[in-house]
């Protein structure tokens, strides 16, 4: 009977002894699994070929795991490069996503007033358009089909909106450098009308 309850005492031992290491071990696991790391992002949408500033960046503590190694952490790494493509407010800034020097990319800034009735409703600085242009009023002439001047437009800033149907709205755009004169010369020649895409 004794080596029996030894034998039993030392089965239950041994149980206990297992579930607390099992216990500790998913704790540490659990642990290591959280942890966070400091990474730099965004405090605003950068476009490409924007120069990085100390006012863009910002830190934040995320878990990321293996591949915080392909994300800035430090502003320093980044401070005075240029950006390659668009990176959106608070986005993790990726390795890929900046070069130490401009692109060949040059984008423009172009001040538009278009009426209100020709902008969609809730754009704002940020927002990414297609600008399409409409013929004037025909006045007995052919109508032509209305025409996409610039995909992928960016909004930069919206100076004023009027309150009535009837009024102007003013915006400042980007597009690339080498499509300004096609904007421009489509807005001399009848109305330009925005359109913004969701999802």
């Amino acid at each position: 009977m004794a080596i029996q309850r030894k034998s039993s005492r030392s089965r239950l031992i041994l149980a206990i002894a297992l579930i607390a290491a099992s216990l500790i071990s998913a704790f540490l696991f659990s642990s290591l699994a959280n942890q966070k790391t400091t990474m730099i992002v965004s405090t605003t949408f950068l476009l490409p070929g924007h120069q990085i500033t100390e006012n863009d960046l910002a830190r934040v503590q995320v878990t990321l795991g293996d591949v915080a190694m392909n994300y800035i952490s430090e502003e320093s790494q980044i401070l005075g490069t240029f950006t390659k493509v668009r990176i959106e407010a608070h986005e993790l800034i990726s390795r890929t996503s900046i070069s130490p020097q401009a692109d060949s990319l040059s984008l423009s800034s172009v001040p538009l007033s278009i009426r209100s009735a020709d902008v969609p409703e809730g754009i704002s600085p940020g927002s990414v358009i297609d600008i399409y242009w409409v013929q004037a009023d025909s006045n007995g002439e052919i109508q032509l089909i209305p025409e996409l001047v610039i995909a992928g437009a960016h909004v930069l800033a919206i100076t004023k909106s009027g309150s009535n149907f009837g009024s102007e709205v003013g915006l400042t755009v980007a597009v690339q450098s080498d499509e300004v004169l096609l904007l421009l010369g489509a807005t001399s020649q009848g109305r330009v009308v925005l359109v913004s895409s969701h999802g």
